[in-house]
């Protein structure tokens, strides 16, 4: 027999013996299980029993202290006290498996209810029964004794049931033990006597084996192996020899390496050389960049290289990490709107998880004092197995972009204002001529009020051009005070009313009576919701409504919601209607004109007074925009 067939048969018998064992201590512990499974069923049993007895007794109780004081909490412990018996045989019939004994529960329960409806019977009529201690004697007395009397026999049957399993159990119990003593001895005894066999079979040749391979490693090859057997042990001592000619192969081998190994650290010594040429031109390079270049190693983010820009921008990080850590905590970055930008929203960090950052407009402020306006994109480096190794982040310093965007703001500004004073003479003349001078024909009239339309369009939009540029400018001016709502809905919809007409378009508005006012500057807010009221009425199909619906949030706000029934808009453009000059159609489809100014101004003006502005829309089932204001407090 082979050496492995010997030992699989040793391990065999282990095997085999293992699972006798198995299935002995498994019989036995069903057995042990299933009798306390017993026991704790009967024990639960005498506790739901001695419960009922309880509850039985303390019932009769309240009903004589009912009957012979009158009290009312006596009553109402009586029913309490009755309540709490309703479940009990049910519960108690789930541990008994004696049809007898349920048979005897059931009866049992019967004579309590009639009982019951004995004692409620007699508490009812209390006021009109003469000899309430007669009828506790006669009448509801008798009937409890032998209730009680059978509940006791049912809880001394119990008890006997009880010690009984309680009894089954322990010797289960005992006998289980034993038998898990017993088991691991004759474990000890087969595990010695397959370590006898394995180290005679096994460890002996291997020892000799193991003398011979450290003869061989001193540098002694001529060595003396055990003699080759028909098994594995043999095969082992074979592959031995084979290996003791293979390493003299090796040595032989080895003295070629090492020639091999001095002709690549020549040829690694002249690419070293070449990528230093390299990197001094590169760092050279980004030395003559305008822009402020900075390259910082993962995961610590320390800057490993920067240029000269980037000196002057930002400065040079302190060596230090404590220095480091607080040169960085020292810089201040913010959005263009004014909100912070917490320093893991940076470009170059965002960079070091991987993600890549053009054009992120920040307002930095230096521990310098200074205030400046950059650009920033940054983008991951990674090795050629795609793990982080660093980032690269430019910075472009974007302070006269800023001046060009005042002053252009300011021009703008200043033109609307020259503008809107000949434009106001122009439509007061207009009106005049309209009113007052009698027109040669029809046509003149039409050309009239063409005139006099388009001038309060032009108006309109020098209004709005002043608006975002205050807006942008912060120069906005904002009164708050409470405000009546249903008010402030009348004088929206009277702004619209005309334009609702002209367009054969119903206006609906609900307004909860008992609203509460808003903490808002009135002439605003009616201006951003008369904004989204001639928007809805614009793309609103004749014959069709426009609703107004108020309704007050639970965080405190008070919400305008203006729905149509028009085309709706695509999702995808959704994201621009609240941003400067956009429009959602072309301009060569376009439908409605307009400067694209209303809904950014409308968006201004209520997130300025603490609100917000939504909108949901689905193509072709409408829109419905939404602001909200904060409620008067």
């Amino acid at each position: 027999m082979s050496l492995r067939g010997r030992i699989f048969a040793v391990i065999g018998i282990m095997v085999a013996a293992t699972l006798v064992q198995a299935l002995a201590v498994g019989w036995f512990e069903s057995r042990r299980k299933a009798s306390n499974d017993a026991m704790m069923r009967a024990e639960t049993r005498f506790e739901h029993q001695t419960r009922m007895n309880r509850v039985v007794v303390e019932l009769e109780f309240e009903q004589r202290s009912y009957l012979l004081t009158g009290l009312p909490e006596f009553r109402a412990e009586f029913d309490r006290r009755w309540t709490e018996y309703v479940s009990l045989p049910t519960v108690l019939a789930g541990y008994i498996d004696d049809e007898k004994d349920k048979l005897a529960l059931t009866r049992l329960d019967q004579q309590l209810k009639q009982w019951y409806a004995l004692a409620c019977d007699s508490m009812n009529r209390r006021t009109q029964l003469t000899d309430l201690a007669l009828v506790v004697r006669d009448q509801t007395a008798p009937p409890m004794r032998r209730i009680q009397n059978e509940l006791d026999t049912n809880q001394r049957h119990d008890l006997a049931l009880l010690s009984e399993k309680v009894t089954t159990a322990s010797d289960l119990n005992f006998r289980n033990a034993l038998v898990t003593l017993a088991l691991p001895a004759f474990d000890i005894v087969m595990l010695l006597v397959l370590v006898a066999l394995l180290a005679r079979i096994l460890l002996d040749p291997l020892a000799a084996v193991a003398e011979s391979a450290r003869q061989i490693s001193g540098g002694n090859f001529d060595v003396r192996l055990p003699p080759d057997k028909r098994d594995e042990i043999g095969a082992l001592v074979r592959a031995f020899r084979d290996m003791s000619s293979a390493v003299q192969r090796r040595q032989h081998d080895l003295t070629d390496a090492l020639v091999r190994e001095r002709e690549i650290s020549q040829m690694y010594a002249e690419l070293r050389t070449n990528a230093e040429q390299e990197s001094a031109r590169l760092q050279a390079t980004i030395a003559t960049v305008p822009a402020a270049l900075v390259i910082m190693e993962a995961p610590s983010g320390r800057v490993v290289l920067q240029n000269a820009a980037a000196d002057m921008l930002i400065g040079r990080e302190p060596d230090e990490e404590g220095d480091r850590q607080r040169y960085w905590e020292s810089f201040r970055a913010s959005y263009r709107d004014g909100r912070q930008c917490p320093a893991e929203d940076w470009g170059p960090r965002r960079a070091l998880r991987g993600e890549v950052t053009v054009g992120q407009e920040l307002i930095v402020k230096p521990r310098d004092g200074r205030t400046i306006p950059i650009l920033v994109s940054a983008a991951p480096l990674r090795n050629d197995l795609g793990a982080i190794t660093g980032a690269v982040a430019a910075f472009q310093d974007i302070t006269n972009l800023y001046e060009v965007d005042r002053l252009k703001s300011e021009f703008v500004s200043i033109v609307s204002h020259e503008l809107r004073t000949p434009l106001t003479s122009i439509k007061g003349s207009l009106q005049l001529l309209v009113t007052d001078v009698p027109m040669p024909d029809p046509d003149h009239r039409v050309l009239m009020h063409v005139a006099l339309s388009n001038t309060d369009r032009l108006i309109r939009i020098i209004n709005d051009i002043l608006d975002i540029s205050k807006i942008e400018a912060g120069k906005l001016e904002l009164n708050p005070r409470p405000f009546d709502v249903h008010e402030l809905v009348h004088l929206s919809l009277q702004s619209v009313g005309q334009i609702a007409t002209g367009s054969s378009v119903a206006l609906v508005h609900v307004v909860p009576k008992d609203i509460p006012k808003i903490n808002a500057d009135p002439d605003r807010t009616i201006q951003a919701i008369v904004n989204l009221l001639s928007n809805a009425l614009k793309y609103a199909p004749p014959r069709s409504e426009v609703t107004l619906d108020v309704t007050q949030t639970p965080a405190g706000f008070v919400t305008f919601a203006i729905t149509d029934r028009g085309t709706g808009i695509p999702a995808d453009k959704l994201s621009l209607l609240f941003k400067k000059f956009q429009q959602i159609d072309g301009a060569d489809t376009r439908k409605f004109r307009g400067t694209g100014l209303g809904l950014a101004i409308t968006k201004a003006l209520v997130e300025a007074q603490g609100g917000s502005v939504g909108v949901i829309s689905e193509k072709g089932k409408g829109s419905t925009f939404s602001i909200t204001v904060p409620v008067a407090r």
